[in-house]
């Protein structure tokens, strides 16, 4: 068969081959969460809200984009005109992120950012403030989903999620794919307070019903290790808050 008969016939192969990659890498997007690589425009219908200003404390959570592995998350359009339209949680309980930074303030007791993925399991994020890395994300599964609702996809042990300390004061999050395996997708993070700190104790007085069995117990602790012979309760105690009020 002449060989210009043939290339016609290549080149008509070769392009079906590159349409059926590309089908696929844009179903695999929209199945993790990406509806469409081209940012919203301000007059599309929007699914979701979109996060105005800094990250605030106590939810709700903020979803972000991402690409390749390697690369900078991104926003949601039209909450970051140059991003991605994301899915949104079927749970209402999320927003569109902006452009990062994503910036808040911690309170004085600190906070805690919480990063999950979401959609199809796989991605994996690695987290920075003010451009220092303070950590990654779990190690995900690489098979199923958890959906598109953050709070069942945290508590999905093949879903990479993790829980990073904040100290208290300014905070510029950014975040960078660790791993992309569908070379893009979406997922959230959130801002907690952190829980106050139990430094303290209540004791209470307890009277044991029936005889009390005396027993050897062993007691170590920064300053000691000792046995003692336990002949009764007498104080029973718990970590407790104390705060001054005047």
């Amino acid at each position: 068969m002449p060989t210009r008969k043939l290339a016609p016939a290549i080149a008509a192969g070769l392009l079906t081959m590159l349409c059926l990659a590309f089908t696929t890498i844009n179903a695999q997007e929209t199945q993790n969460g990406m509806e469409t690589r081209t940012p919203r425009k301000m007059s599309d219908p929007v699914a979701g809200p979109s996060l105005m200003g800094p990250v605030p404390t106590s939810g709700p959570w903020v979803e972000f984009a991402f690409f390749a592995t390697g690369t900078a998350a991104r926003g949601c359009s039209p909450a970051d005109a140059g991003g991605p339209g994301c899915a949104p949680s079927s749970g209402a309980n999320s927003v569109f992120g902006s452009l990062p930074p994503w910036t808040f303030t911690a309170p004085a007791g600190g906070a805690n950012l919480t990063v999950t993925d979401a959609f199809m399991r796989g991605d994996q994020f690695e987290i920075f403030d003010s451009g220092t890395s303070i950590g990654s994300t779990s190690i995900p599964s690489t098979t199923g989903a958890c959906g598109d609702d953050p709070v069942p996809c945290l508590a999905d042990a093949g879903v990479s999620h993790g829980v990073f300390p904040m100290a208290a004061g300014a905070h510029s999050i950014t975040i960078k794919a660790k791993a992309s395996p569908f070379g893009g997708g979406a997922a959230y993070f959130r801002i907690d307070a952190a829980p106050a700190s139990l430094d303290h104790w209540l004791c209470y007085d307890v009277k044991p019903r029936g005889k009390f069995r005396q027993r050897l117990v062993a007691i170590s602790n920064q300053f000691e290790k000792m046995e003692y012979i336990v002949i009764g309760p007498r104080l029973l105690c718990v970590p407790s808050t104390k705060k001054l009020l005047k």
